[in-house]
């Protein structure tokens, strides 16, 4: 008798030992193991186990298996391609791009995708629906919706040709002159988004081209192609270079087309100006540099360049005369709209170019730190200056509306000229930085231009009658009311309009709410108040000059040293009164003008001070008449409608009058 699972070559049952033989039964024929599994036979016995894409859970000693199907589109990490679509089938599974993307070529790899980098677009897609000429983000993205291939690769489509379409696309759309009407923060936002497009539109383009690229007029793309590794690469045009170790570009270790390239726009920097620069670590600081180089778009095939295995190397060339010590190398923080250090060091910098390292891929830049002459310390001088001035020029205001002894055509120039600084200076100091809204902005520039260019009018009214009561010895009183109103605020106004009819867009900058220095537009203040300063600074020596003689005429037994401080505190009281003061503006320029800056800081923002000190509490009257109205306050009187001095100076003549006010005026 056979054993089991053999049997006799004669199919007997029972048979003598030397009469025939016990022969293997294929038990696999007979039993089955169960859905999804594969029966072994094996000599006398047999065994089950599931088929590729099952697993085993049939309990302990159980004769048939059970299979279950393995979801491989669970597993972490996926089987496919991080932007791959894992879908699960018995006993195996597929990975398909989605919608918008393709397979890369010569990474393929049976009917699973291992890599989808190409982005495509249906052919029923249709183009973005704005209006390209209202919008420049619209100009942006009908762009690349132009440049992006069709998912039916079979449809036409030149690489080359399209390449060129994008370059010249995006060059047309940065030298496009609506950037200008964007504010600071958008402007950046949609520079930084540019790049991006740009970047994976090139990117996209050089995977399908499948070769080395160099093309390109201004804006170029340098692209650098192989599927045989080396340990180093290196690719450059005639203003960068980048070099990088060639296993950081390998896609995970996959075989297949890898490459490198780089978009290099040599004109980028007035997009990307007044951008602050954040350091590993620390705040945002303030914006004052300059982009020095090219700004240069990096990438490669592997999509995360985040975090390379090995630094690359870029060596960047100077578009313009460096400090070297000031240089550093960034990149664009698409993020935070900003320019940041992290992940980046300079090498070495010279007079012509600065070598950076970077342990990520995206665009890059080397930065000059200016001269910040707009430290905090002048800020916080200015805006104590300017709160302090607001009330003494509140107090000028009050004395010379109310102090009678004061009458005249001088008071009449001083009271203007304080009220214009008193408007312009309350603007500034709550308005300056208003550049949320283009609109308050520009009204904010607008007012400062007309009140600052009345202050300066009602300056040279001032050495207008200085000059008739010194020089021509003319009656002051020439000048009427209507017609010192008339040019103290009506040259002003004229001029604003006339300003922004010509250039509205000049009125309000990215980071203040004041004149523009594009087109010159500055020079619709600084040539008005050139003109005018010229003129006091020649009045105010021709003063002080007739002044002295003056005084040793009249009094030559006066003592030498009482004649010069007279003489001093009156210069000074004029100084400030006709803005001489000013000049010190002209003459901020360079790192070593911090000195003039503090003096111009200090000196004008204490105007109403000035204005205060030496033409109210100082002169003679206004303290007796500051004095009868304390009286009258303690002891709870109303002060009498006529003072002291006005009751004296209504008995005298009209020549002792005239005479008196030009000897107590000097």
């Amino acid at each position: 008798m056979c054993a089991t699972g053999f049997r006799s070559a004669n199919n007997v049952t029972q048979f003598c030992p030397n009469k025939t033989r016990c022969v293997d039964v294929n038990k696999c024929n007979m039993l089955r193991c169960g859905p999804a599994s594969i029966c072994n036979n094996t000599r006398g016995s047999f065994s089950c186990a599931c088929q590729e894409g099952y697993k085993d859970i049939s309990p302990i000693g159980n004769e048939y298996t059970q299979c279950l199907d393995i979801d491989e589109c669970s597993h972490t990490p996926s089987p496919c391609d991080h932007k791959a679509i894992c879908t699960n089938t018995p006993g195996t599974f597929s990975c398909n791009c989605p919608l918008g993307y393709i397979p890369s070529y010569s990474i393929k790899q049976g009917n699973n995708v291992t890599s989808c980098t190409v982005k495509c677009e249906e052919r029923n897609i249709s183009a973005p629906t704005c209006e390209p000429a209202l919008s420049l983000q619209c100009r942006l993205q009908t762009l690349i919706h132009s440049v992006t291939p069709s998912c039916d690769m079979n449809t036409s489509f030149s690489l080359d040709k399209t390449m060129l379409q994008l370059l010249d696309g995006v060059e047309s759309l940065i030298n496009d002159k609506s950037w200008e009407r964007e504010t600071n923060s958008n402007r950046l936002k949609l520079a930084g988004e540019t790049l991006t497009s740009v970047e994976s539109a090139a990117r996209n383009l050089a995977l399908l081209h499948q070769g080395n690229v160099t093309l390109g007029r201004n804006i170029t793309l340098h692209v650098l192609s192989s599927t045989v590794r080396s340990e180093r690469i290196s690719l450059q045009s005639s203003q960068s270079y980048m070099e990088l170790d060639w296993n950081s570009v390998a896609q995970d270790n996959t075989p297949g087309l890898n490459l490198i390239g780089f978009l290099e726009y040599p004109n980028l920097s007035p997009l990307l100006c007044n951008a602050t620069v954040r350091d590993t670590g620390s705040a945002a600081r303030t914006p004052r540099h300059h982009v020095v180089s090219s700004v240069l778009s990096a990438f490669q095939s592997r999509g995360d360049t985040r975090n390379l295995s090995q630094p690359i190397i870029l060596r960047l060339r100077h578009n313009r005369q460096v400090n070297t010590n000031k240089t550093r190398c960034v990149f664009w923080s698409h993020a935070e709209s900003a320019w940041s250090t992290a992940g980046c060091e300079k090498l070495e910098s010279t007079a012509d170019e600065t070598l950076c390292s970077c342990r990520h891929m995206t665009s890059f830049a080397v930065l000059m730190a200016l001269h910040n002459i707009e430290s905090w310390v002048l800020s916080l001088i200015t805006q104590i200056g300017l709160s302090v001035s607001i009330t003494c020029l509140a107090l000028s205001i009050v004395t010379f509306v109310c102090c009678r002894s004061l009458r005249g055509t001088r008071n009449t120039i001083h009271t203007h000229l304080c009220v214009s600084l008193l408007l312009a200076h309350i603007i500034f100091l709550f308005g300056i930085r208003a550049t949320h809204s283009r609109v308050v902005c520009g009204v904010v520039a607008g007012s400062l231009h007309a009140f600052y260019l009345a202050s300066f009018c009602w300056m040279s009214l001032e050495g207008l009658e200085l000059y008739l009561m010194l020089v021509t010895v003319f009656d002051s009183h020439y000048l009427k009311k209507r017609h010192l109103l008339a040019l103290g605020y009506g040259v002003p106004t004229v001029i604003v309009i006339i300003s922004a009819a010509i250039n509205p867009e000049g009125y309000g900058t990215e980071t203040h709410c004041w004149l523009s220095l594009k087109k010159h537009f500055i020079w619709s203040f600084l040539g008005p108040i050139c003109v005018i300063i010229l003129m006091n600074c020649g009045i105010f020596v021709l003063t002080v000059w007739k002044l002295a003689v003056k005084m040793t005429s009249l009094n030559p037994d006066q003592g030498k040293y009482k004649r010069i401080r007279t003489l001093t505190v009156t210069a000074v009281a004029q100084l400030c009164i006709l803005g001489c003061c000013w000049v010190l503006g002209f003459l901020q320029f360079g790192p070593g003008s911090l000195a003039v800056s503090y003096a111009f800081s200090i000196l004008n923002s204490l105007q109403g001070v000035q204005i205060f000190l030496l033409h109210c509490l100082m002169h003679r009257k206004v303290r007796s008449e500051y004095s009868h109205w304390f009286c009258a306050f303690a002891h709870l009187k109303t002060p009498s409608r006529y003072s002291e001095f006005s009751s004296n100076s209504a008995t005298a003549t009209h020549s002792r009058a005239k005479n008196a006010n030009k000897d107590s005026t000097l």
